[in-house]
């Protein structure tokens, strides 16, 4: 399946993913690659634009400021609030050479693991930057086929880069989204999916692609459904009323066509109206508990263990209730998808891979496999093009 640039002034289908720079974790256990979305993006612009995506340099300084520049001249900046040690910016030289579209995995190989919500601020914000690198490379060398804007976000560091691609000729509208916070403390996702607020949506707009029917592309992920699985599966996610049915077809089609395990979720996405504001409180007053408890305590021992449960339940579970405002997940959902538009595909780990990697991480074959999944369900989301577009509802 061949991916050009197209010079059509609209596009029949979209394409959207994102990278939630360190998030890695989130309720009920778990746990996550959240890069996948970025790293398709990168792998359809590099077949229309052949650029090298390899890390050049790496520089940082004790105030925390990093830089990152690709061979092919992209340049991406982000910060660590507390700073980064000689031994940090030793490590982070292990990039260099590597290719910045698995972000997460990169940056797995040089820190081993890392946390958001501030609990690791360096290999985040080092995230930040070789993602933000990648789409600043395609915006310097090919500056009349793709359009770019920042989050506009205040507090918010990620950049956004879209263009018009043909897949075996059919045009299809592509967005690529870096959601990260300055500060290296995990992630705001209040632009990811096609959420169209703040400089997203003009960017959206610009494209064609705010109500197309559109392929959503999310983490390599271990949850509850990895229970019983045998081997890692894709999923097609999309609720039967808040989402589009005729992508989450196409989805199953494609993965069949091309003999990819997938199993499909039609509930698993319904918009609840207060459902994250109850999360968040739950988590909020789990916090007040374990506060208590270390306001109270004398016993040394019960102190460090209660501070380390803090430290745990903050750097994982509070990742389900950081990442969005409460108030918009109503509208868009854990994905960021605009309603009746889209159809998302995630990858499911099993318990045995989870066992041995602790954390997912997105290998060659992984990207691979996401990559003809994505191609393959374009092809046949075109085919019920018609369908899929009278049951988007404008908003």
């Amino acid at each position: 399946m061949k991916v050009t640039f197209s010079n059509k002034t609209q596009a029949e289908i979209a394409i959207a993913g994102h990278v939630g720079c360190g998030h890695s974790h989130s309720l009920n256990n778990q746990v996550q690659d959240d890069c996948p979305g970025l790293a398709v993006m990168l792998s359809l612009y590099k077949e229309a634009a052949p650029i090298s995506l390899l890390v050049k340099r790496v520089t940082a300084s004790s105030d925390g400021h990093l830089e990152v520049e690709l061979e092919s001249g992209g340049i991406g900046k982000a910060f660590a609030c507390r700073g980064i040690t000689p031994q940090e910016i030793k490590m982070m030289q292990g990039l260099i050479g590597k290719e910045a579209i698995c972000t997460h995995t990169v940056v797995a190989d040089i820190f081993g693991r890392f946390y958001g919500q501030g609990a690791t601020e360096v290999p985040v914000a080092l995230q930040t930057a070789v993602a933000n690198a990648a789409l600043a490379s395609f915006k310097k060398n090919f500056p009349d086929k793709f359009h770019g804007a920042g989050e506009g976000l205040e507090g918010n560091c990620g950049e956004l880069l879209g263009t018009m691609l043909e897949i075996d000729g059919i045009p299809v509208a592509t967005l690529a989204t870096v959601n990260a916070t300055w500060g290296g403390i995990g992630p705001n996702e209040d632009l990811e999916g096609n959420s169209n607020l703040y400089d997203k949506g003009p960017l959206l707009r610009k494209l064609g692609m705010e109500y197309l029917p559109t392929i959503i592309i999310e983490a390599v992920v271990y949850n509850a459904n990895s229970n019983g699985l045998t081997e890692n599966t894709f999923f097609a996610r999309g609720h039967d009323e808040d989402d589009n049915p005729f992508v989450v077809d196409s989805i199953c089609k494609a993965a069949e066509s091309l003999k990819l395990p997938l199993k499909r979720s039609d509930f698993g996405m319904k918009r609840m109206p207060g459902a994250l504001a109850a999360n968040t409180k739950k988590v909020g007053e789990n916090i007040i508990r374990l506060g208590e408890i270390i306001r109270d305590a004398d016993d040394c021992k019960l102190k460090v263990q209660t501070v380390a449960e803090l430290n745990r339940y903050a750097s994982q579970d509070a990742g389900g209730v950081t990442f969005m405002s409460s108030t918009l997940h109503q509208e868009i959902g854990g994905t960021g998808v605009l309603k009746t538009t889209c159809g998302v595909i995630n990858l499911i780990v099993t318990e045995e891979y989870i066992k041995e990697n602790i954390i997912p991480w997105l290998s060659p074959q992984m990207i691979a496999d996401y990559v003809n999944l994505v191609k393959a369900t374009a092809l046949e989301l075109y085919k019920v093009r018609d369908a899929a577009n009278k049951y988007i509802k404008k908003r």
